[in-house]
């Protein structure tokens, strides 16, 4: 550099990364712990270095201590043990911290012992990713988390249309595994990005822990059997809901009382965890691709119907992406996943599960559910079979996801036709010409013996005619939908 023995001169409030975006010394700043950043041109390192270090200590903030608290993992074991939910939430905010350049957090809603329940967004976004402006020399300041070279970060904003994977677990209280792998899946693609890196830049992803966070910490600390929420019932005094059976969809066809485990509440969404998960779908649902709902332990894959024993329209697509799924797992270490229809596989009727809702009311193309491997071991297995069980369906979990985008273009060209279908096109102007009569032998320009009649009916209508053949039209999720729930869709997204 011009300057190399001039010390840094202050002049501002932000750290100029366009004489520091190729030196070596860059990372050594991004990861200086200080409350205030200047800008100004940089001599030698360590004059650098040692102001950054006066002004941390001159100038102490209760702001840089909570974040240093923050930034720290919960504890060193955390992809092979079981958290609390506690725990949980403090890793997904050591994520957001650590990898703001390409994660969020969502809050769905909350709980009836009002815990928050926690969505993290991760995917590439070129125009939000502050690295990727810093790589071409167009900013002034970046985030304080990077780590690595800026050569190395190759972003690129997903596709348009259905590009969104939406992944839950945690409904069900007592399958603590389903959680963990659903942490796993979220170290893959925050921690170890670069090795996922073609997938992130096709697809976004939201993924939703623990659904059912109060049966969770429940579960965890008193009754390990547990499988409900904790939503007591004023008439009889139990407790819980089955949150799998509470989706409005053929719910009158759940028969349960409320001291079994399968209780689905005494109405549709009459739980706030339920009507938070569906508030997201709604709100995400012309994005949405691919729905995955994790659950333990039958070792299966599974797509609609739950309710009834006929199988859906576009099945064969929901079959592919599974069978890629089970395919890639067989090879990864011999297990083997059976393949079909919720209700054909369980052999009994499943009213009311997010799957089905998620297919035929929100109308995601591609919903299915993965149930983990069964072991002597049972909804949670010992810690040492945590890491490879989560590696295992991880595999899984990627290979669908690659299926459903390697079938997106058939499931645009589908939804192209039917938007197309359903347009009202006005009518032409009907012509009809009336035949001559017998006794007349050569033309006339007569129009009353050659009468030519010009029936032109009224626009509006056709229209009108054409508008009570026509599905409701949900202006919200832009789709034209036979069943809409504007009490879901017209609450605030938080």
């Amino acid at each position: 550099m011009a300057n190399s023995n001039k010390p840094l001169e202050i002049s501002g409030q932000h750290l100029s990364l366009q004489s520091l975006a190729s030196q070596r010394y860059l990372p050594k700043l991004a990861h200086a712990k200080t409350s205030r950043i200047y800008t100004g041109r940089i001599g030698a390192s360590s004059s650098a270095l040692k102001e950054l270090k006066k002004e941390k200590r001159k100038r102490p903030t209760r702001s840089t201590a909570s974040i240093s608290r923050l930034i720290e993992l919960p504890r060193p074991d955390v992809l092979n043990s079981y958290l609390s939910y506690g725990e949980i939430l403090q890793y997904l905010d050591y994520l957001r911290l650590r990898y703001c350049e390409f994660v969020k957090l969502h809050t769905l809603g909350l709980s009836y012992e009002r815990r928050p329940i926690r969505a993290i967004e991760i995917h590439w976004n070129s125009e939000r990713n502050l690295w990727a402006q810093a790589k071409e020399n167009r900013i002034s300041s970046a985030p304080s988390t990077y780590c690595g070279e800026l050569k190395e970060l190759e972003l690129c904003a997903p596709e348009r249309g259905r590009n969104t994977v939406f992944i839950e677990a945690g409904t069900h209280a007592r399958e603590w595994i389903t959680v963990t792998v659903a942490l796993h899946c979220i170290h893959q693609l925050t921690e170890k990005n670069g090795r996922h890196r073609e997938l992130l830049r096709k697809l976004r992803f939201f993924i939703v822990p623990v659904v059912n966070p109060d049966g969770y910490e429940y579960s965890k600390n008193k009754n390990p059997r547990w499988r409900k929420n904790r939503r007591p019932h004023d008439d009889d005094g139990y407790v819980g809901t089955d949150c799998n059976r509470n989706f409005d969809i053929h719910w009158d066809q759940c028969k349960s009382k409320a001291k079994r485990n399968t209780y689905p509440g005494d109405k549709p969404f009459s739980e706030p965890e339920t009507k938070s998960l569906a508030q997201m779908l709604h709100k995400l649902a012309p994005k949405l691709l691919f729905f995955l709902s994790l659950h333990s332990y039958a070792q299966c894959i599974m797509y609609p119907w739950g309710h009834s024993k006929s199988l859906p329209q576009e099945y064969k697509l929901m079959e592919s992406v599974a069978m890629a799924a089970r395919n890639a797992i067989k090879s990864y270490n011999g297990r083997y996943y059976r393949v079909g229809s919720i209700s054909n596989i369980t052999k009994r009727i499943i009213a009311g599960s997010v799957v089905d809702y998620a297919y035929g009311v929100v109308k995601i193309p591609i919903c299915l559910v993965m149930e983990l491997p069964s072991t002597e071991y049972g909804f949670q297995p010992p810690p040492e079979k945590i890491s490879p069980l989560s590696s295992e369906s991880w595999c899984g979990i990627r290979e669908m996801c690659k299926q459903a985008y390697s079938i997106k273009s058939q499931i645009d060209e589908r939804e192209a036709k039917e938007v197309l279908g359903n347009q009202i096109e006005p009518s032409l102007p009907k012509i009809i010409i009336t035949p001559k009569e017998e006794n007349n032998t050569k033309p006339s320009s007569n129009l009353g013996q050659t009468e030519q009649v010009l029936l032109t009916e009224s626009f509006e209508e056709e229209a009108k005619n054409n508008n009570k053949i026509q599905p409701k039209f949900n202006v919200k999720t832009q789709r034209a939908t036979d069943c809409y729930y504007p009490s879901l869709i017209d609450d605030e997204f938080k």
